[in-house]
């Protein structure tokens, strides 16, 4: 049916105009670290330096601080990195990355519980085919729910952490799964999200100082060991 409405588009949305051709002939405009920064917000975020600041200072007020890891090739790759994406994420007003990271580090961290729990049956350690006969699947490949319903039933976490964990899934999955979900609390949900995140990674590997010391769960000492290769400090 014919209509006489006009509707208000964007043309070209998700090009770099300063990159993509043939723009950049025509405009002839220099690639610079501010065109990218605007490139990178939303179109209603400033991406001046005083608002890039004042959004991560807005991110960094978590209750608890990651202020040292491991050097460990999976837990940087695993945990840290994606956080430190989400946090710059947050930065940039891409409340919806920051959302799914978060969500990818706390299902990674689920993971990295029971792998360190090294669970065993009559004195046997439980293997992913002796998981898929109990779960009906090995462990990492449960959903997150049914894998903190597990790590609850082993008493592998805390009822804090068990309830960051939902928390974290429950805002992933109105935000990236629901078409009805408004993006109004985006913001406030993103920065709720990143600070259960981290405050799921610290318990899990361990903040304590005692006599000057670093003092890391045993959990993760017992997977240093596994997973250092020799000769390694």
């Amino acid at each position: 049916m014919a209509t006489n409405r006009t509707f208000e588009a964007w043309v070209n949305p998700l090009a770099f105009l300063e990159i993509d051709e043939p723009w950049a002939t025509e405009l002839k405009r220099a690639v610079t670290h501010e065109s990218v920064l605007t490139y990178c917000c939303p179109p209603d975020f400033p991406s001046d330096l005083d608002s890039l600041v004042a959004r991560y200072k807005d991110i960094s007020t978590e209750p608890a601080r990651l202020f040292v890891v491991p050097a460990e090739r999976l837990l940087i790759e695993r945990l840290v990195w994606p956080l430190r994406n989400a946090k710059a994420a947050y930065m940039l007003g891409n409340h919806l990355a920051t959302i799914a990271l978060c969500g990818m580090v706390a299902e990674m961290t689920a993971i990295l519980l029971w792998e360190v729990a090294e669970v065993q049956v009559n004195g046997v350690p439980l293997t992913p085919k002796g998981e898929a006969a109990l779960f009906g699947r090995s462990f990492e490949k449960l959903g997150q729910e049914r894998r903190v319903e597990v790590l609850v039933a082993y008493q592998l976490i805390s009822e804090e952490n068990r309830d960051r964990l939902d928390r974290i899934r429950e805002y992933r999955r109105k935000y990236l799964h629901f078409w009805s979900q408004g993006h109004d609390g985006a913001a406030h949900d993103a920065k709720a999200c990143y600070h259960d995140a981290v405050s799921v990674v610290v318990a899990v590997i361990g903040q304590e100082i005692q006599d000057g010391k670093i003092q890391l769960t045993s959990g993760i000492l017992r997977y240093l060991e596994k997973h250092q290769p020799p000769g390694a400090a």
